[in-house]
């Protein structure tokens, strides 16, 4: 009798046909310490495809994460090649910036994701083929996406195993395979890699400021340093700075951390958002007002997901981004 799991009706007959499809190139599977990609590295283990692991390490994800991609997940996948960006993570960046990144200028995925990993890709002597845990579940927009593709950016064959998985399937195969899920996500995280992102949801936000008061104070002082580097550098070219630089910006409102952090332990008011807002205190000013009000202020549309849309990390839940569409 066939093998058979989730949406794989005949595992031996799934594995001829994609070893029919890879040929003779490398397989390298994105690792992002996230449930989706780790299932996919289990189902391809388990039908006895090679392959080779790599995990982008922006300086920015949440030291269980860490942890979990270094330590615990190549006692059960063997090695993980652990590729970085060459000037430094996340901190690094934004100082050489004198900014953040966000919805005007999201240079965090192409200089941390994109450019180290098309840079590894192009180390091997053949064309390799880019591995992702991208699920059809995910978003309307994912589920057009093709089981294989070619990417013009890496310059390689792009595979999505696992693209008919549920979210029970992904459950299902780390259960098969007796392996624990990144520990975020018993902590309340609905996904895990940048710690936070600045596509953060606003119960994303107050989870944080929960748990790890310690980055919300880095965050504090990295939006200190930024804007005396930004006044700086605009005193030098005989500009003035237009508005202050911080880590969450929604369209031209800049917040502040604290006011970020104020904003997530908010209530949402009822109604229709317009109605709610004339309701409030006219003597407020316009983010405080905003903040009684607004349910998510920083999630990206489904065309700004950045290294989401990459399968370097992992996605919005499907509801949050099917709803943005």
């Amino acid at each position: 009798m066939a093998r058979s799991f989730g949406p794989i009706d005949d595992m031996d007959a799934w594995r001829q046909e994609a070893l029919d499809e890879i040929g003779d190139r490398v397989v390298v599977c994105s690792i992002s310490g996230g449930k989706d990609s780790t299932a996919m590295a289990l189902l391809l283990k388990e039908v006895g495809i090679p392959f080779v692991s790599v995990h982008l390490d922006t300086g920015w994800e949440h030291h269980a994460t860490d942890r979990y991609v270094r330590e615990y997940l190549p006692t059960v996948l063997g090695h993980i090649d652990i590729v970085k960006r060459q000037k430094g993570g996340m901190i690094d960046l934004v100082k050489q910036q004198a900014g953040f990144p966000g919805g005007n200028q999201r240079f965090c995925t192409r200089e941390l994701k994109i450019i180290p990993m098309r840079n590894y890709l192009r180390d091997f002597e053949d064309e390799p083929i880019n591995t992702v845990g991208i699920r059809s579940g995910e978003s309307r927009r994912r589920a057009e996406m093709s089981v294989w593709d070619w990417s013009d950016t890496m310059k390689c064959a792009v595979w999505r195993p696992i693209k008919a998985f549920t979210e029970k399937d992904v459950y299902q195969m780390h259960k098969r395979h007796s392996v624990d899920m990144n520990p975020l996500y018993a902590a309340g995280c609905s996904r895990v890699g940048c710690w936070p992102c600045v596509y953060a949801r606003k119960s994303e936000i107050k989870l944080l400021s929960e748990v790890d008061p310690d980055r919300i104070d880095l965050l504090r002082e990295l939006e200190h340093q930024v804007s005396k580097m930004r006044d700086k550098r605009n005193d030098n070219k005989g500009r003035k700075t237009s508005s202050p630089p911080t880590w969450f910006a929604h369209k031209m409102a800049y917040w502040s951390i604290d006011e970020v952090v104020a904003w997530a332990h908010s209530e949402m008011g009822s109604g229709t958002w317009r109605k709610a807002f004339d309701q409030t205190d006219p003597a407020l000013d316009v983010k405080a007002r905003i903040s009684q009000l607004q349910p998510e202020l920083f999630t990206a549309a489904p065309h700004e997901q950045g290294c989401m849309r990459w399968g370097l990390c992992e996605t919005v839940a499907p509801e949050e981004e099917d709803r943005q569409s």
